[in-house]
């Protein structure tokens, strides 16, 4: 608003009470100027729709002006027009300036594109500049995930075109909730965005405009494919796109203000930088993961102008493990879009995540990440498994943020709390003095006493507790599970802070299939600092996957490859069956690695018949396995399938199968469903999986999914069994469904 009378009239007229007061105001301030009455007029249009800012992208206008509607100009129909080679067909996006159009070429070749064109009426100077900058800035591109510029032109009525990759896809949270992609898959995906945008700054241009429908995916032979589009907002650093001049106006605010960074909505004299796309994908993967952007939409709808900046500089946004928990029943809906319950996907999210997201959406730019890739790298570290840069802000950091927006009241508190600090030291400090030699020779009499007590309790409390242990073990050998139970608890409740209890009823737990009861107890065993490397937790990584326990599953694998390291000559088929068992953790020795440990294990012993354990004095013998040979088949299958090597695995447990000698086989089927599936035996992998249902029923399936049956295996066995049973009904059910 140039034109101070214009500014006066339009703030006297919003605050008018009614329709009809606001007209008699503004006939009356206007008099007979028409030309300032129809630009009131419009500027109180656009006052009233204030919405229209969140799902337009904002540029070249001045505060709500800019988001007035241009003036109409003579329809054209490019439905059919013939520009140069290109014949338009179906128009499928429309941008402040510019219309997009399926268009079919001829010549030299034969092919659907996509043509952006100039709208009919929109030929200003400053739309023809912009224009010409996006086609200069998408032409500088040379990267698969950033569609390809063919050709450019004007059109006989003098508007500019160009041609590009005609991109068949959605927008890239639309896809993913489509296709169900898990968090794994929409961050890989994700990662290829943060390659396009990094190769655009490296280019020099910044985006400005990042949002869900710029980024468009579609299937490349059956593999999902990230375009970045639209660069019609783009701003080039050290450089020109045109050599026309574009003038962003003072005080104008360019981008969509969902997506937006806080140096945007600034409108100060910051220039913008790469780090603003940076907040940008940010929002996006935000929205990528919990279904919503940081900020809540139906709020940014209903504020008003200098509102949404306010938000969008000063608020901070919750942790996306937070946002979570206010989707109420949308919930459900987002955590079944990435194949998760919804307390997986929080615990999914919750920690390396949230921080990677928080610290791309900081206020501050020079603490976001510096750079797209540095982003993308974050993101690679934690699909590996690996320590992640991104951490939580420190509590000095915290401390300046809290102080900075309530300086006033910190101010009034502090000066209040020094005054009074002064006043009472004077008076506490003699007081103190005389008093604190007593209590000193008091303090050290009572922690001398309560030291003894301690000890003798702790002693005492020892001797009972194993006491206790070994009466609940004498309970279970007798079918007494209710007293074994009771001495079992009172041994935990005795001795809290010591792992031998826990581990001791946890394996109580096991005997009677409680698989969340024995779960808990072996994972406090864990953080009291239980040793590992006992017989006691053989099938503990399983039953922390089954469970769906992936903390406690994270720190049995670490001890587990602290083993490997000091991995000798000897067989030690436990340690390998435990790592061929926890298929989602990576180790420090490669699958393919582990799978020919176990096969020279295998060759090297004579495993063909079994042999009971060696004396006591020729425990260490090499070469003298004490493993059933079946048993060692099976486990080398498993680590087979680990590694990929699906024909191996098959080739093993059809032996173990052919000899029909162990008594456990029957867990072998599932597995085989699911080493014949992946080598796209699809009857063969069926017939496992019927057979591995009806083995179900022996191995004590739980009676929500089959009538439990008698247990015939030790409970590792059983644990593992359902683990890959669970896996191959997800695989086989799941591509059929989607046959």
């Amino acid at each position: 608003m140039t034109n101070p009378a214009e500014r006066a009239i339009f703030l006297q007229a919003i605050d008018e009470e009614s329709i009809e007061d606001r007209a008699a105001y503004l006939q009356s301030a206007c008099g007979g100027d028409l030309q300032l009455l129809a630009s009131v007029e419009a500027l109180l249009a656009a006052h009233d729709q204030p919405a229209k800012l969140l799902d337009q992208p904002i540029g070249g206008g001045q505060g709500i002006a800019a988001t007035m509607t241009p003036p109409i100009a003579e329809p054209i129909e490019h439905i059919g027009l013939q520009i140069d080679a290109y014949r338009l067909m179906e128009q499928i996006g429309e941008g402040g300036f510019g219309l997009v159009f399926v268009a079919q070429q001829d010549e030299p070749v034969a092919r659907k594109v996509a043509l952006k064109i100039v709208k009919p009426g929109s030929g200003s100077k400053e739309v023809i500049a912009r224009f010409e900058a996006e086609r200069q800035a998408v032409a500088m591109m040379n990267h698969p995930n950033i569609a390809q510029v063919f050709d450019a032109g004007v059109t006989a009525d003098h508007r500019p075109y160009f041609v590009m990759e005609l991109v068949r896809g959605l927008p890239i949270t639309e896809f993913c909730d489509n296709h169900q992609l898990t968090v794994r898959e929409r961050l890989t995906l994700l990662v290829d965005v943060c390659s396009a945008v990094h190769h655009a700054h490296q280019k020099g241009v910044i985006h400005r405009d990042i949002k869900p429908s710029n980024v468009m995916v579609t299937l490349h032979d059956a593999k999902p494919v990230a375009k970045v589009i639209d660069f019609g907002v783009a701003k080039a650093i050290g450089q020109t796109l045109t050599d026309k001049t574009i003038y962003t106006r003072f005080f104008s605010m360019i981008g969509t203000p969902l997506y937006m960074s806080p140096e945007q909505a600034e409108m100060s004299g910051l220039d913008i930088d790469t780090r603003s796309d940076i907040y940008s994908l940010g929002v996006l993967m935000y929205e990528m993961l919990v279904g919503a952007t940081p900020f809540d939409r139906e709020r940014m709808d209903s504020a008003g102008y200098d509102e949404l900046r306010r938000i969008i500089r000063e608020e901070d946004p919750p942790k996306p493990s937070k946002r979570l928990s206010t989707l109420n029943d949308a919930l459900s809906t987002v955590a079944t879009t990435r194949r998760l319950q919804p307390i997986r996907l929080a615990a999914t999210i919750r920690g390396d995540l949230d921080w990677i997201v928080m610290k791309a959406l900081e206020k501050d730019r020079t603490r976001r990440y510096e750079s797209a890739a540095a982003l993308a790298a974050d993101i690679k570290r934690y699909l590996n498994s690996e320590p992640i840069e991104a951490r939580p802000p420190s509590r000095t950091y915290q401390f300046r943020k809290f102080a900075r927006r309530h300086r006033a009241a910190l101010v009034t508190v502090l000066l209040v709390g020094v005054t009074m600090l002064i006043g009472s030291a004077v008076s506490l400090w003699q007081m103190t003095a005389a008093i604190d030699q007593r209590n000193q020779k008091e303090a050290a009499l009572r922690e001398a006493t309560a030291a003894k007590a301690e000890i003798e309790q702790f002693a005492e409390n020892i001797t009972r507790a194993n006491s206790l242990i070994a009466s609940a073990q004498s309970h279970v050998n007798a079918g007494r599970t209710e007293a074994a139970q009771i001495d079992f608890d009172t041994a935990v409740s005795l001795q809290p802070g010591y792992y031998q209890p826990w581990v001791a009823r946890a394996q109580f737990h096991t005997g009677r299939s409680d698989w969340e009861a024995a779960a808990e107890d072996y994972a406090k065993a864990l953080t009291l600092g239980a040793p590992t490397n006992t017989s006691s937790w053989w099938g503990t990584p399983a039953l922390f996957l089954l469970t769906d326990r992936p903390n406690d599953y994270r720190r049995i694998c670490e001890r587990l490859d602290e083993r490997l390291g000091t991995l000798d000559e000897r067989p030690n088929w436990e340690l390998l069956r435990d790592c061929a068992a926890s298929a989602d953790y990576t180790f420090s020795v490669s699958r393919d690695e582990l799978a020919r440990i176990g096969e020279a294990w295998h060759l090297e012993s004579d495993t063909r018949r079994w042999r009971p354990p060696p004396p006591p004095d020729r425990r260490h013998d090499v070469g003298r396995p004490t493993v059933p040979r079946e048993i060692c088949l099976y486990l080398l299958g498993l680590s087979y399938l680990r590694a990929g090597d699906n024909e191996a695995a098959i080739q093993s447990w059809t032996e173990v199968l052919e000899e029909n000698r162990w008594r456990s086989q029957s867990i072998i089927h599932a597995s085989l469903a699911i080493a014949y599936d992946n080598v796209g035996k699809r009857d063969q992998a069926e017939a496992e999986l019927a057979k591995a249902r009806e083995a179900a029923v022996e191995i004590a399936l739980p009676t929500d999914q089959m009538e439990a049956g008698p247990q015939s295996a030790p409970w590792f066995e059983t644990v593992e069994f359902l683990l890959t049973y669970q896996d191959a009904r997800r695989q086989l059910g799941f591509k059929s469904k989607s046959k």
